[in-house]
């Protein structure tokens, strides 16, 4: 069989992991070129970008410092791609999705993205813009696919999927005995007021808590710090992050609601490591993990400390829960080699 050219947009540096080029990469059945948006400076909680790109960014037109616009043109030029997969995309321009439409009529353009682009706060005016040109847009967040989102700024056919996870990072640690981050209770993520309030709770009822992940250094955290909620200050990623999350009893998952999140990167992560998870409840995450079987839920701070006092007493049932969430990851198609599959069936 004849392989696809799939040439692959990046928002983000080569030195950052992309789940869905890995994806692409393993699949086996397409040849893959990359574009890296280059180093972008910036990440959630420390961000050395310049005034003018910072201002630039807030107003809605990020500035193309790598000239990504026409490295992208130049290659469909030259290389004819079958298929363009872009992430996020708010630096790409209308303008450029145009002329590749206008050199091959025959190329798909694909959008991805795990962030709510109907949000202001995450979306590009070139993004909104340049809705129209994409043959499809791949949304995480189910009501982006409402009539009055991103359909209404111009999207013409809406996938939605589910997390997933990346089976090469995302496994079960075979001997946690090294492993010096397994802890009783864990939470890796950045620094947000909500949960931060739900662990401190849980802190203050006896449970210690350990910490990872960005902004726990913020006065605003450390001025209520208590000796049971323990921040490490460091991003645990690959094999640190899933060792992480298999070695510990259980792990919390928390939702931002800035972003109106149904689920997280963690909903899928969490079990497919073999991670016992106790998440906050959702009609989706509970459409994904049967709820005391496969996972557990909690919708408020009385019920999440129930449920850990629960579990960190009982050994065998965290097992039983943990291996089958982790089957049903397997049995279910929640990886990203399948989520591409699914792109590619819909695409044609």
């Amino acid at each position: 069989m004849l392989r696809k050219k799939v040439l692959f947009v990046s928002s983000s540096s080569a030195d950052k992991l992309n789940v869905m080029y890995e994806a692409f990469k393993t699949h086996g059945m397409f040849d893959i070129s990359v574009i890296y948006r280059g180093k972008i400076g910036s990440t959630y909680y420390n961000d050395t970008r310049s005034i003018v790109v910072k201002f630039l960014e807030k107003l809605g037109f990020p500035l193309d410092w790598c000239n990504q616009n026409n490295q992208v043109v130049e290659y469909c030029k030259n290389n004819n791609p079958d298929f363009i997969f872009i992430v996020k995309g708010n630096q790409i321009k209308p303008s450029t999705l145009r002329k590749i439409k206008n050199n091959n009529i025959q190329v798909k353009i694909i959008s991805w993205s795990q962030d709510d682009m109907y949000a202001k706060h995450n979306r590009s005016y070139y993004y909104k813009w340049g809705l129209k040109y994409y043959d499809l847009v791949v949304t995480q967040k189910s009501y982006n696919c409402n009539p009055d989102e991103l359909p209404k700024l111009g999207a013409k056919e809406i996938l939605f999927q589910n997390k997933a996870y990346l089976p090469e990072i995302h496994k079960p640690c075979i001997d946690c005995s090294p492993i010096k981050t397994r802890h009783d209770v864990l939470f890796i993520g950045s620094a947000e007021i909500e949960r931060f309030e739900s662990m401190l709770f849980l802190a203050k009822n006896g449970i210690q808590v350990d910490v990872y992940g960005s902004g726990w250094n913020k006065e605003c955290y450390r001025s209520k710090a208590h000796k049971n909620l323990i921040f490490h200050y460091e991003n645990l990623i690959n094999d640190d992050y899933s060792n992480a999350i298999s070695c510990s009893k259980i792990s919390l998952c928390f939702l931002r609601k800035m972003n109106r999140d149904l689920q997280t990167s963690r909903s899928v992560e969490i079990p497919a490591c073999g991670g016992f998870m106790l998440a906050e409840r959702t009609f989706e995450q509970k459409k994904m993990f049967i709820e005391g079987e496969e996972a557990d839920f909690f919708s408020n701070n009385e019920e999440l400390l129930k449920k850990v006092n629960i579990y960190l007493g009982s050994s065998n049932r965290r097992r039983i829960i943990s291996n089958n969430g982790r089957n049903r990851c397997l049995k279910s198609g929640y990886s990203y080699q399948d989520r591409v599959n699914e792109i590619m069936g819909t695409i044609g």
